[in-house]
């Protein structure tokens, strides 16, 4: 397997050492300056403690200073950073405030740089803790709340993952002195994130939208695609399974082959980007069963392994398309790895996680030949290969050129598979793809003829 990866696996040791200094001047440069509100941007010019009033209590200048202080002690110096949350402990209240008003003011500043709330708790969840998770969650909450107060329209996608981090938001622990830790150590780490590309126009960016009629000809096929996965999903028969997706495979192809015949070659659209997030364990052979599904469907994908997602890059109908095949073809992969049972080798050590990982390798290999094929039928079933041909060509390019704009930098990842009967496994369980279930071909709307 081949997949472009944007991070540091592969690069020679001048690289190493040129990407390692490229961490610690990121580590080093100040947090972004939010709009408004409590300023960890400015880095303290002096972290002694402000002047302190006659009752004893310090000042609120006092408590910026040594809030913005712990926030770039985080992760880099972990004394200093234990001796500053005891100080702002001590001043409990105010700096909860405090820095609630810095976690909510630093928002629409990562917004701007192209993360979304759904990306923001990935990243947290990955390098901190559940608490940390809520405290974002809430915060992603509140801002899209006071925005749709305001008036303001949020993208689709932004507002279907607002609706997704609703519930674990409601789950927000009570002020409390954890609580204080939790937000400062969230701060440290929202405050190093990259700019990553827009992959959705931000709460105050203006994007285009689809018009009525695409969006409805989309959804519909859509939900057709989605009932027959629901059904491949629902199956004990790996057979039938296949036999769903294989289907939903070929309404995808042939409504991309529709759209693309209503243009010409001088006149493809502009391919956007989404970002695919992924769990561990196993999150590269995850990652490779995804871009088998991305460049089936003419999308090219990223995958970097520090946050641990893909990038995909194509045109939005096939980028939909990606997502809800992807999400499906993962969830039928697992269930067929889980079926499989746990291995051991002669000598009675475990080698449940290689099995599994060549698995999830083999399945995607596999899996990806299988919808190839139903698309490369559609294409020839099509009878505008004059017409149809010329315009995928072009959009290609667009797609390609695209993703090299905005990771200009890559690196060719391959990998090898440890495990040869995890590797066969996989490739057995894809091949029982099968368009026909017994004797019934399923038709388009996935109900037997």
């Amino acid at each position: 397997m081949v997949v472009w990866q944007h991070g540091s696996m592969g690069r020679n040791n001048k690289q190493r050492r040129a990407a390692n200094k490229r961490r610690k001047q990121q580590t080093s440069r100040p947090p972004p300056r939010p709009a408004g509100g409590a300023d960890p941007s400015d880095g303290p010019r002096d972290e002694r403690p402000g002047p302190t009033r006659p009752d004893g209590s310090q000042g609120a200048s006092g408590v910026q200073e040594l809030l913005r202080a712990a926030i770039l002690a985080w992760g880099i110096e972990p004394a200093r950073f234990a001796e500053l949350l005891d100080a702002l402990t001590d001043r409990r209240h105010p700096v909860l405030e405090a820095a609630q008003e810095a976690l909510a003011a630093v928002m629409p500043q990562l917004w701007s740089r192209g993360w979304t709330p759904a990306e923001l708790v990935h990243v947290v969840a990955r390098q901190l803790t559940t608490a940390h998770v809520v405290l974002v969650a809430e915060q992603a909450v509140a801002d899209g709340r006071a925005r749709r107060r305001r008036g303001e329209s949020l993208h689709p996608r932004w507002a279907d993952q607002l609706e997704e981090l609703d519930g674990v938001a409601a789950s927000s622990p009570p002020l409390d002195a954890d609580r204080l830790r939790h937000l400062v150590e969230v701060l440290g780490m929202l405050s190093r994130l990259p700019v990553i590309p827009h992959a959705m126009p931000a709460p105050d960016r203006r994007g285009t939208r689809p018009t009525s009629t695409t969006r409805d000809l989309d959804a519909q096929m859509l939900g057709r695609v989605r009932a027959l996965l629901a059904k491949a999903e629902a199956t004990n028969f790996e057979e039938e399974a296949e036999a769903f997706t294989a289907k939903a495979q070929e309404l995808i192809a042939r409504h991309a082959i529709d759209e693309a015949l209503l243009h010409e070659v001088d006149d493809v659209g502009e391919p956007s980007l989404r970002r695919i997030l992924i769990d561990d364990p196993y999150a590269d052979a995850k990652a490779h069963l995804i871009a088998q599904v991305a460049e089936v469907n003419r999308c090219r994908v990223v995958y970097s392994s520090g946050p641990v997602w893909i990038t995909a890059f194509g045109y939005d109908h096939d980028l939909d398309a990606v997502e809800v095949l992807a999400t499906s073809l993962l969830a039928q992969a697992t269930a067929a790895m889980v079926r499989q049972g746990p291995r051991r080798d002669e000598a009675g050590r475990s080698r449940t996680r290689s099995f599994r990982r060549s698995f999830l390798y083999g399945f995607g290999h596999r899996i990806g030949e299988r919808l190839r094929l139903a698309t490369e039928e559609q294409v020839a079933a099509s009878g505008e290969h004059g017409r149809l041909l010329p315009v995928l060509a072009a959009r290609d390019d667009r797609v390609e050129a695209a993703a090299r704009d905005a990771y200009p930098e890559l690196v060719h990842k391959t990998t090898s598979i440890g495990n040869g009967s995890g590797w066969s496994a996989g490739l057995v369980a894809a091949e029982q793809a099968n368009l026909e279930v017994g004797r019934r071909r399923l038709d388009a709307s996935g109900v037997g003829a």
